[in-house]
């Protein structure tokens, strides 16, 4: 099944992993439901564990907006 399209730009960021880690994100790519890669297992997994966060109420959901070709969140209700 094909993820939808992000209507932002992806930003890269560089993480640390131990080896093991780095393994089970490989294992995570062999059927291709985590994507084609560690990294693309790495970027989904997180967007996982935030949105179990919002769901647990530790996070809170954010609208994001472009302004002059900046992604800028919108403050959090009070």
């Amino acid at each position: 099944m094909a993820r939808p399209s992000n209507s932002f730009d992806s930003v890269s960021m560089t993480i640390a992993v131990t080896p093991q880690i780095k393994m089970y994100l490989e294992d995570l790519t062999l059927d291709g439901t985590y994507g084609s890669s560690p990294a693309e297992a790495a970027r989904l997994l997180i967007g996982q564990a935030i949105e179990a966060k919002i769901k647990d109420g530790l996070l809170t959901r954010r609208k994001f907006m472009i302004q002059d070709g900046d992604v800028v969140a919108l403050p959090l209700p009070a």
